[in-house]
């Protein structure tokens, strides 16, 4: 990427963080001082909700520092330090590490011809459980299927997830990579909204790319990855 769209880009992915992270802050102080000032005259059901804003305030700000810290690991991935890796290795990985949230959802992972690429492996795995814990969260009425395949194209891979979700209206499929937008479904936990963000920021480290297509039924997400 040139300088210039470095330079904007990142301005405004940290003026959209100070933007988040401004709402939970403002609601651990102002119910932290409502109840130093006075917490033994405050009603048991006032004082009550007063720490449960609290309490989801630090869960949302410890969130969105993690999804911070991974975009900060994230843009500094070295080319440099890239090796032969297999994305069905990887795809093991992430299957063993979603096991329970796979059961508990009633959802079906699959996947066919992964290849072997390069790049780091680290990386590459959270690319591949991003995509599968966006499906998890955003699931439509039905068992969620999910499918991950790939296909050659040129000295690259095309890599495909596929699933029967409730899908993003053509003109959000874009809309969904940037900084803290969330989708809205109806497992959604409300996360920081910087999952695809990381996901693109890998992608692009490794000289690849990230889109999403609207298809009619559910959601498909492709990326570009070099041979290894």
């Amino acid at each position: 990427m040139a300088p210039e769209k470095d330079t904007r880009e990142l301005s405004e992915f940290l003026f959209r963080a100070c933007h988040d992270l401004r709402t939970p802050v403002r609601a651990v102080r102002t119910n932290a001082e409502l109840l130093s000032k006075d917490a033994e005259g405050i009603p048991t059901e006032d004082r009550a909700r007063c720490l449960e804003f609290i309490v989801q305030g630090a869960a949302r700000l410890d969130a969105m520092v993690d999804g911070l810290a991974r975009y900060a690991v994230a843009v500094q991935t070295d080319p440099a330090a890239f090796q032969p890796t297999s994305l069905d290795v990887l795809f093991r990985a992430v299957t063993m590490r979603l096991d329970k949230d796979l059961k508990a959802s009633g959802a079906t992972l699959t996947s066919v011809d992964l290849p072997r690429v390069r790049g780091n492996p680290d990386r590459l795995m959270e690319v591949l459980e991003c995509l599968v814990r966006n499906t998890l969260l955003h699931g439509g009425p039905g068992a969620t299927e999910i499918r991950i395949s790939a296909e050659e194209a040129g000295d690259g891979w095309v890599i495909t997830c596929q699933d029967n979700g409730v899908g993003v209206d053509p003109p959000y499929l874009e809309t969904i990579f940037r900084p803290f937008e969330r989708l809205q479904g109806k497992n959604s936990k409300g996360g920081p909204g910087l999952g695809l963000t990381v996901c693109r920021a890998i992608l692009e480290r490794h000289g690849g790319k990230i889109w999403a297509e609207h298809t009619g039924t559910g959601m498909t997400v492709r990326f570009t990855i070099p041979k290894a």
